[in-house]
């Protein structure tokens, strides 16, 4: 009997063959470890007053803050207001239930001139939302003296005001 010698075709398919599954494998092993980390990430537990949610208790410097509100009555007709640890009012968003029954909003408190707020360290404390023209209580949550990762050095309304603007 002659042995017929392998074509060099047959050697290498064993070896592609081989660098496909592994590759599989290192593919499946990143994507569970992505996932992972995305859902650390999000793991919010929500604050509810009514049909009126923010996404959590605390936030950092730099966060925007999540407000869901859903199944609105069709009476129930008023304003939204953030205030600041000064009691201040912040910033005003009116709702409607008879426009909208639910809507999604989101804001991100900063330290603009026009506010009066000097530095990021007078947004740090506790917060409330109060809805005015509904009976449903406030919902509290806290800013903490902590900035998001890279947004310490950014200018986007968390820098000390220059002097001379605003009521600094």
């Amino acid at each position: 009997m002659k042995i017929k010698p392998r074509s060099k075709k047959k050697k290498h398919l064993g070896k592609i063959i081989g660098l496909i599954v592994l590759a599989g494998i290192v593919a499946a092993i990143v994507y569970s470890y992505y996932q992972q980390e995305v859902s650390k990430g999000q793991s919010w537990t929500w604050v509810t007053s009514g049909p009126f949610s923010i996404n959590k208790s605390q936030y950092k410097l730099g966060e925007n803050v999540f407000m869901i509100v859903s199944n609105l009555k069709p009476t129930e007709v008023g304003q939204i207001n953030v205030v600041d640890p000064k009691g201040d009012t912040y910033s005003t968003i009116p709702f409607n239930g008879t426009m909208k029954s639910s809507f999604k909003q989101f804001f991100k408190p900063n330290t603009l001139s026009s506010l009066g707020l000097c530095n990021a360290t007078t947004l740090v404390g506790h917060w409330s939302i109060f809805f005015k023209g509904v009976p449903y209580k406030a919902i509290p949550f806290e800013i903490i003296n902590e900035y998001l990762p890279g947004e310490s050095n950014k200018t986007n309304g968390l820098d000390t005001v220059p002097k001379g603007l605003g009521q600094c």
